[in-house]
């Protein structure tokens, strides 16, 4: 078996005609470019061009997180100029509902009341009241109150005095039944308004205390 020499590449490259070869010498070099930018576009480029995109989607995210911070920040300086306008008052606050009970101040200022409009005490009665905060976990402040009732007698301008007392004072006091009285006589009516009365009401003095969370 005889073996016959294989043509080489250039042997096949020479059958092809001149004009063709002209032609594949000419394009040759775009086909090269064409080629090396598809490789750069999808090796190189496009990671490059992924990245970039993903680098403005964050400075955007980041932009629109520093507007929310900035009026967050507004607020807080509106809230402080309010805040600093009625420091100066804030005593005001406690004296209107107090952080415990404060049962001593309030008596202090019925009896004084009392004794401001020349009444006399019949009956003064208090539920049970916790002097004492408790600072346990698991508790949040929530408004609480005692229950105070009282018996008195006097005159009727007297009572009208201890009575517009009350409901002018800052703390907060709530009257849940008020009732007055007086002994029938066959005087006339301003006659009348000097004779001896007696009220009996039954209130309320709110305090923010502490509840156990129901969570």
């Amino acid at each position: 078996m005889i073996n016959l020499p294989k043509p080489s590449f250039r042997h096949y490259l020479s059958q092809v005609p001149a004009p063709v070869r002209e032609k594949s010498q000419k394009w040759a070099p775009t086909v090269a470019a064409l080629f090396l930018t598809t490789f750069f576009i999808i090796f190189a480029i496009r990671p490059t061009v992924i990245t970039i995109s993903e680098l403005l989607a964050e400075i955007k995210a980041r932009e629109e997180l520093n507007q929310k911070l900035g009026v967050k920040i507004d607020q807080i300086f509106a809230a402080q100029a309010l805040y600093n306008q009625v420091y100066d008052r804030l005593y005001l606050l406690d004296q209107t509902l107090p952080t415990n009970p404060d049962f001593a101040h309030f008596s202090q200022t019925l009896e004084g009341n009392r004794l401001e409009t020349n009444l006399a005490l019949k009956t003064l009665n208090y539920s049970s009241i916790v002097l004492t905060e408790k600072k346990d976990q698991g508790l949040t402040k929530e408004s609480q109150s005692f229950i105070f009732s009282s018996g008195l007698a006097g005159n009727y301008p007297n009572l009208k005095t201890l009575l517009d007392n009350i409901f002018h004072q800052r703390r907060i006091v709530y009257i849940d039944n008020l009732k007055i009285s007086q002994t029938k006589n066959n005087q006339d009516e301003e006659e009348s308004t000097n004779l001896p009365l007696t009220i009996s009401l039954n209130g309320k003095a709110f305090y923010l205390g502490y509840e156990q969370n129901k969570e």
